[in-house]
């Protein structure tokens, strides 16, 4: 998926300081067939234990970064080769501080992620070089970032905590912020092939919405009259994770089930059809859901207990 940048960012908030949920990353070829979407060749690429989470494929198809805990409250940025094989994880960072939500920066020529810093309160937006060196914190002001998403190397996307959680756009050069939306998700994405924001409202708490920000709502001089962000379509119930293939449909797991609703952009009266029950291979629990960027390869991030 070339035009499209997908990022699931995982909320980290207090998890500092409480022990990390156990999770682990599973792996599925992904093909689209005359019948529909064919799902094989499942493979958990994390360690079995512990937590591993936060899947995030490269644009160039090369790799698959994730981070996996150390001990009960430090986690580090891993990474796979998707050419090879054997999918066999390399350790990136070697910090004392943990990291989530890692990514390359739009040039690919650095890996962002979320920082936590020693006082396991503030968390920063960080840069390191490719060997998992160098850290760079690129807007040290900013100290309540959970998610984000870049949009150009000049400007990214945060989910600001406390509650109400916003969605917020940043200009890094002249450290300029506008809040687009409030009570959000912790899944958003930019969508380059659209040129869309597009983001979970939650400020309903029966019925969440994913939405896309209306373009009046973006420009520097905001309407007199707020402008209601459209709504792309309602989620299955108490989801808030999903990604978009490249025909712009949309993937949803609730209770094990992969669910798609088709093309949403042309067919907004589409409904959600179950196109892969993942419980045959034990999945009954997963939440986070990214697929590469041509559509071939797709990411879950399984769970035990109470969903995280």
């Amino acid at each position: 998926m070339k035009t499209l940048a997908l990022v699931v960012l995982f909320f980290i908030s207090f998890q500092a300081v409480a022990q990390l949920p156990e999770t682990t990353v599973h792996l599925f070829n992904l093909q689209r067939t005359t019948k529909g979407y064919h799902f094989s060749a499942p493979k958990i690429i994390s360690k079995k234990t512990g937590y591993n989470n936060q899947p995030y494929f490269t644009p160039d198809g090369k790799y698959l970064f994730y981070v996996s805990s150390m001990d009960t409250t430090n986690t580090e940025i891993f990474r796979i080769d998707l050419r090879h094989k054997k999918l066999r994880s390399r350790r990136i960072t070697k910090t004392k501080e943990p990291e989530y939500s890692p990514k390359y920066t739009p040039d690919m020529s650095l890996i962002s992620c979320v920082k936590v810093e020693k006082d396991k309160t503030t968390q920063h937006f960080y840069t390191y070089n490719l060997k998992g060196r160098k850290p760079f914190n690129i807007l040290p002001e900013m100290k309540s970032i959970g998610y984000y998403e870049w949009i150009s190397p000049n400007e990214f996307l945060s989910f600001e905590l406390p509650e109400p959680f916003c969605l917020v756009k940043h200009v890094i050069s002249n450290n300029s912020k506008d809040t687009l939306a409030t009570h959000v998700g912790r899944t958003f994405y930019f969508l380059r092939n659209r040129s869309k924001i597009i983001y979970v409202d939650k400020s309903d708490s029966l019925h969440w919405k994913i939405r896309y920000v209306a373009g009046d709502n973006l420009k520097k001089i905001k309407p007199k009259k707020p402008v209601e962000n459209p709504v792309i379509t309602e989620t299955l119930e108490g989801e808030e994770d999903y990604c978009f293939l490249m025909d712009g449909s949309v993937l949803m797991g609730h209770n094990g089930i992969i669910y798609i609703k088709k093309n949403v952009f042309k067919n907004p009266a589409a409904q959600w059809e179950e196109i892969f029950d993942c419980r045959k291979f034990g999945l009954d629990k997963f939440y986070r859901i990214v697929t590469n960027f041509d559509n071939t390869k797709i990411a879950l991030v399984a769970f035990k207990g109470k969903k995280p």
